[in-house]
């Protein structure tokens, strides 16, 4: 091998070895990233559990709902018909199903108040998604397998999955034969299925 040859041999082996370098960088980054939204998350909801004054509840809630995709969450759990509903019905559906989520915060209040994550592992699942893998431990509920599943570009919780049971999955099962019957009506829809 000539003097040429080696050193373009030696340039390329760096090259590669450098790749490889900033490629776990940049993965061990989106990780420690997910994981602290997910304490970022839990920390908001022990906060809006433990505060009674309902003005600073709310701006607290609205800090949460930053670290949620909401327009994801929405639109999976609808599925298709998800394409043909106006932006009016959209932003009125996200609204109801983050209310939905405060009044299940306010249901366990005393219970959240103590949650706390032990994390597990963290795994990156193609390009796109991020899992942190745990237990949560609450005031009545101990070693509850949970998973929190993030977009590892936005950093936003996606989905939740409870002992292997989807939040979203679990969700889109609900609303499935109330959309069926309100196909063309995604206003009636909205209107009964959060009447509660």
């Amino acid at each position: 091998m000539n003097k040429m040859n080696l050193k373009n041999y030696w340039i390329s082996k760096f090259i590669i070895v450098l790749s490889i370098f900033f490629f776990n960088s940049a993965n061990a980054d989106i990780k420690l990233k997910s994981s602290q939204q997910v304490s970022n998350f839990l920390n908001q909801i022990k906060n809006i559990a433990s505060e009674k004054n309902q003005l600073k509840k709310a701006k607290m809630s609205n800090q949460l709902l930053k670290l949620i995709d909401l327009e994801f969450m929405s639109k999976v759990t609808v599925g298709k018909q998800w394409k043909t509903v106006t932006n009016k019905e959209k932003n009125i559906f996200k609204t109801n199903l983050f209310n939905k989520f405060i009044q299940f915060i306010d249901l366990h209040l005393e219970d959240f108040k103590e949650i706390n994550f032990k994390e597990k592992s963290i795994k990156l699942r193609g390009q796109k998604l991020v899992y942190v893998n745990g237990s949560i431990d609450t005031k009545k509920i101990k070693n509850l397998d949970i998973t929190w599943k993030l977009s590892s570009k936005e950093n936003k919780i996606l989905d939740v999955e409870i002992e292997k049971i989807s939040l979203i999955k679990t969700q889109r099962l609900e609303m499935k034969e109330l959309l069926k019957k309100n196909k063309n009506n995604f206003s009636q829809f909205i209107k009964i299925y959060f009447k509660n």
